[in-house]
């Protein structure tokens, strides 16, 4: 006999910012996956995570955990915000939820949490690709990809920061 392990869905999507408010998401300049830079290091003003995690039947009325990270594209885990050197800038964003089972919902069915995180003033000190990483309790659940480029793709670099 098989057993059902039933897992989370998640859906990710990278804006210009993004907010949650009474079940849904607002995004504005959503669905993009380049970012065109005019020098190297390049600064975001802001990089929007609009995010859905479908929540299994099986899983309500338990805490769950969530993280996420950046990575470059050799997989190392990059510091968020302005200066990601900077020993004490933060690794990842984590929360955690705990849903319920409302009267009207059947067995069976999955819940949708409507997730909007915004970072703001994220450095890129060098072209290429990135991911968001997005765990659910330990187990990674959904990566969004995207790529940071210079025009024509010649490498500029400015002095300082």
């Amino acid at each position: 006999m098989a057993t059902y392990a039933p897992t989370f869905e998640v859906s990710l999507m990278l804006c210009d910012s993004a907010a949650s408010a009474e079940g849904k998401l607002y995004i504005q300049g959503g669905g993009w996956d380049n970012l065109m830079a005019m020098s190297i290091p390049f600064h975001q003003p802001r990089l929007g995570l609009a995010i859905i995690i479908r929540v299994p039947y099986t899983e309500t009325n338990r805490v769950h955990t969530f993280q996420i990270e950046l990575e470059d594209q050799d997989g190392k885990v990059l510091g968020l915000g302005p200066d990601p050197s900077d020993p004490a800038a933060p690794r990842s964003i984590e929360g955690q939820f705990n849903l319920g089972r409302p009267p009207i919902i059947q067995p069976g069915d999955a819940q949708g949490i409507p997730v909007a995180i915004n970072v703001d003033r994220q450095r890129f000190d060098a072209p290429g690709n990135y991911s968001f990483v997005m765990k659910m309790d330990e187990e990674e659940v959904g990566r969004l990809s995207f790529r940071v480029g210079l025009p024509g793709g010649v490498a500029i670099r400015t002095q300082g920061r």
